[in-house]
């Protein structure tokens, strides 16, 4: 199966999320925010990366800009539950404008996560202009 870093700051989702995508056969890593996920990406290959939009630290679009400049970079699935700040909507229309698989909106269940992961990880790598895959 995939290697998948989860990452949200939110401890039970992070652990939902986490044992959803075991119990379907993947290795799992997560981290509470981007800073963190940056140090576990700099040392591990992964298949794909869940990550939160909204957390402190590094927020989930400073992940995504860092990961699609890396050569080899993973599949990336966003996921938002919205901010004080900024509804959900709007965080979720934001995030499908960058050159990510998927957006998904919190709450998720297993369903849908074990759906959209298995779509993600069976379709082809997307390729970024100026880029060799």
């Amino acid at each position: 199966m995939a290697r998948i870093l989860v990452i949200d700051d939110d401890t039970q989702v992070r652990m939902v999320l986490e044992g959803f995508l075991r119990h379907d056969g993947h290795q799992v890593a997560s981290a509470t925010n981007g800073k963190e996920a940056r140090k576990i990406l700099q040392g591990e290959p992964f298949d794909l990366v869940l990550t939160d939009i909204v957390m402190p630290e590094q927020d989930g679009f400073e992940v995504i800009i860092h990961l699609v400049s890396q050569p080899l970079r993973p599949r990336i699935i966003a996921i938002s539950g919205g901010s004080p700040a900024l509804s959900q909507q709007v965080l979720l229309a934001m995030a499908s404008r960058m050159p990510i698989e998927r957006v998904l909106s919190k709450p998720i269940s297993y369903e849908q996560l074990s759906q959209v992961v298995a779509e993600v990880l069976a379709a082809p790598p997307k390729k970024l202009p100026g880029t060799v895959r």
